[in-house]
């Protein structure tokens, strides 16, 4: 039995010496920890916590895009039964702070004040016994706005008379920059054909089945600050509140409970401050604020990627790519508060994909209007850029005459190429993008699938195939975003490793239950480590006030983090049992070694100690330790990346640890007559690196098909043309996939094991949502090209479709 794993582990200050006998637990598909809980409803979400004595909050919102607020009088609500506090502008104009924004000076604070900037943006709120007298009481706040012009799109706002949205600034543009990367110019100029093209993502986002909800306790003796809610990154949350309600950021404590996914899209800081407030107000009464379904999708933290495109693309006569540039133009709505500038940000850590592309460039231009802020999402901005770049490289095949596998074979960075530096500065780890596209071309038969297109075309019908692939970075550094105000170099991840008196292991995390398994995963790691069963790991969640250093979800990160921290966590404890057992044994501590859940001396048979007994002198037996050894089975460790450095002034750093890869290829049907896009088949291969739970990775990539199916094919915030009001308000709004429309797709998977992250696993948690959309978009377009027409914006609904084929029709 294995104690320590038979893969590569970069630990600072650790030899790479580890045993070879193949691990218990990792790598195999194993029973998640997490699920008793779940599957038998006793996992404490927020909804169903409760507080003794605790008040309910709503919150009255705004109905204009963009208006100066009169008056607010609340004192008919102030004097109804039942309510315990109302909180206004003029409150948090006392007690508030504008939030932190990436650039700095484009937020606002957790409530209006002086005027409105979006729909939905909080006016007043109130705290009352129930959530229904609360509601009552919004009905007698009368408050008295004068309209004002609305910036309704990019357009709107970089018109010389546009109106201002942020009246500290000089004009709506939040941030206009050009990264240039290579002889962009020249290689443009020597190409044999250049492709452009424009593209539309419509605004998408989050919808996780639990919306954002907290309890807040502020107490007014000490003047601190208990959040009890469904938070992703709670130590951020923690460091959040501080900043903006004034208070001391070792008076704050984040309590994450478990949650219904997030994907991104519960940010929380706007319900946390107003429920906190209202708790101050009523004098330390802690107080429950749930957002409801409308709220959450009317202006919530769940929408992303308001984007419009032009792209470029310089192609040699026999198919190499030579050069990419892409102008973005990016709707942040109401501010930078939600960090979706970061999303724009992002597409650098892959700019030029699985190619290698030798020059490029990116025009970034970030502007405010009068829609709802925009937040992260799953994939956190790629997915768009790679539906651009995908599809500009199927244009150039069509063009060309080329099949669309056969020009992306041409490009590949190839094994023996890497590490690989792209043109915009990232280090690609590892990969085998080949043997990826070959695996998937043999699993979905794909020239049996292009007669069976051929065939279908004969009889009329309209038959397409995608072939995409893409790099999904993993383990994110805050370097790359430097460049749109988020300086700083290192993400940590901590944990704790406790062994008490009986040798049972205890282990402590940041972050609570989000259904992505990695409980399982830390109980796989220290069990396989210390040679134990998994049942004697109990892995449990400690509050932000002492819990280690850490970030959690998000970014595709946690599994390779966790695993430095974990390993790292338990080297800590191997050293101390090595001193421990040496002492005892009378020998020299190198000549100990820890394997299958023994302390051994070397060449000494029956000289050993099993861990449980090691820990048990620790804790029982002080005297017989070594001079000045403390006492103490347990070891803190925070990992976080090697190898970091600051951006230049193009943008150019070391932004991802991990480069993961992924070909899909889809076969779809569209439907002349009602513009329905169905899917036939769909096949993927991944590579992921060391696959350290099985059964997690094939999890998070269904997932995110899903995701993907949707984005491309049905969601989209709306917004009136006329007047910039937002139409997306109800699920019958907002159309999300059901199960008859995400495929369950064929997989299967390569491994080549990153050489510098622990254990060879590579960044697995966005999958799928990188790729899916730019899929379908190409196989689409590949039903449709033949007619003379292509699809460039998103969702690809039926009425879009439809109208596109319809133009056809009447050309013809």
């Amino acid at each position: 039995m294995l104690t320590r794993l038979d893969m590569a582990i970069t630990i600072p200050g650790s030899p790479q010496d580890m045993p070879t006998t193949a691990p218990r637990y990792v790598g195999k598909e194993v029973k998640r920890i997490e699920d008793p809980a779940l599957v038998t409803g006793t996992a404490e979400f927020i909804d169903n916590f409760a507080l003794p004595g605790m008040a309910h909050a709503a919150i009255l919102r705004s109905p204009h895009p963009h208006a100066k607020i009169l008056r607010v009088d609340t004192s008919a609500a102030e004097q109804m039964p039942g309510v315990v506090a109302v909180l206004t502008g003029a409150d948090i104009k006392r007690w508030c702070n504008v939030g932190t924004t990436a650039p700095e000076g484009w937020g606002s604070t957790p409530m209006a004040v002086d005027k409105v900037r979006f729909v939905g943006e909080p006016v007043a709120a109130v705290a009352a016994t129930s959530r229904y007298v609360a509601e009552d009481a919004l009905e007698l706040i009368e408050v008295e706005y004068e309209s004002l012009p609305t910036v309704r799109n990019p357009q709107d706002a970089v018109a010389a008379d546009a109106p201002l949205i942020f009246d500290n600034q000089p004009s709506n543009v939040i941030q206009d920059r050009t990264y240039t990367w290579g002889e962009v110019d020249q290689v443009f100029d020597d190409a044999d054909h250049v492709y452009t093209e424009k593209f539309r993502w419509n605004r998408v986002g989050a919808n996780p089945m639990e919306t954002f909800g907290c309890i807040c306790h502020w107490d007014v003796v000490n003047n601190s600050l208990t959040c009890y809610g469904s938070y992703q990154t709670p130590s951020f949350i923690a460091l959040g509140r501080a900043a903006s309600l004034n208070l001391p950021s070792n008076r704050v404590r984040v309590v994450s409970h478990p949650h219904g996914g997030s994907f991104g899209g519960k940010g929380g800081p706007r319900g946390t401050d107003i429920a906190a407030l209202l708790s101050r107000k009523a004098n330390g009464k802690p107080v429950k604020y749930i957002e409801d379904r409308v709220e959450y999708l009317l202006a919530g933290a769940g929408q992303s990627w308001d984007r419009y495109y032009q792209a470029s693309l310089a192609v040699t006569a026999d198919g190499k790519l030579t050069g990419f540039k892409v102008d973005l133009v990016d709707d942040q709505g109401a501010g930078a508060e939600g960090y979706g500038t970061i999303s724009a940000a992002k597409p650098l850590a892959a700019f030029t994909g699985c190619y290698t592309i030798e020059a490029a460039q990116y025009h970034m231009k970030l502007v405010a209007t009068n829609r709802a802020p925009t937040y992260a999402y799953r994939g956190y901005g790629p997915p768009p850029h790679n539906v651009v770049l995908e599809s500009m490289v199927d244009i150039a095949a069509r063009d060309l005459g080329m099949d669309p596998v056969d020009i992306r074979r041409r490009n590949y960075i190839q094994p023996d190429q890497f590490p690989y530096t792209i043109p915009s500065g990232n280090e690609y780890d590892s990969g085998s993008y080949a043997a990826v596209l070959d695996k998937v071309i043999n699993m979905s038969e794909y020239q049996a699938m292009r007669q069976q297109q051929r065939e279908a075309r004969e009889q009329g019908r309209l038959l397409g195939i995608g072939v995409v692939n893409t790099v999904e970075p993993g383990v994110f550094d805050w370097n790359a975003y430097s460049t749109v105000g988020v300086p700083g170099v290192g993400v940590p991840e901590g944990v704790k490793v406790a062994i008490d008196i009986l040798g049972h292991i205890t282990v402590t995390l940041g972050f609570t239950l989000e259904g992505q398994g990695q409980y399982t995963l830390a109980a796989q790691l220290v069990a396989d480590y210390f040679g134990v069963e998994m049942d004697s790991v109990r892995v449990t969640y400690a509050s932000t006030d002492v819990a280690p250093p850490h970030f959690g979800h998000g970014g595709s990160r946690l599994g390779v983090a966790l695993s430095g921290a974990i390993m790292g966590a338990c080297k800590k404890i191997e050293e101390k049992f090595r001193l421990v057992v040496a002492g005892l044994m009378q020998c020299e501590p190198d000549h100990v070694e820890l394997m299958d859940g023994h302390m051994r001396v070397q060449g000494m048979p029956g000289a050993e100690m099993p861990v449980a007994q090691v820990a048990g002198t620790m804790l029982g037996r002080s005297d017989l330790l070594p001079p000045g050894m403390e006492p103490s089975p347990e070891a803190t460790y925070v990992w976080t990346a090697d190898d970091r450095n600051e951006p230049d002034d193009q943008g150019r750093c070391k932004s991802y640890l991990t480069a993961a890869n992924a070909c899909h290829i889809a076969l779809v049907e569209v439907d002349r007559d009602t513009g329905i896009t169905q899917i036939l088949k769909y096949f993927i291969v991944d590579d992921c690196g060391t696959r350290l739970n099985p059964a997690n990775v094939e999890g998070q990539i269904q997932g995110s098909v899903a995701q993907g199916v949707g984005a491309v094919l049905y969601e989209e915030y709306v917004y009136s043309e006329a007047d910039g009001q937002p139409l997306v308000s109800l699920f019958s709004d907002y159309l999300l996939p059901g199960i008859h429309e995400v495929p369950m797709t064929e997989k299967a998977f390569i491994e080549t094991p990153s050489p510098v992250a622990p254990l060879g696993a590579k960044g697995c948690g966005e999958g799928a949502i990188h790729t899916t959309p730019a899929t379908i978009v190409c196989a689409v377009n590949d039903a449709i090209a033949h007619l003379g027409v292509q699809t460039r914006e998103t969702p690809i609904s039926p009425n879009r479709l439809w109208k596109l084929l319809q133009d056809v029709v009447e050309e013809n």
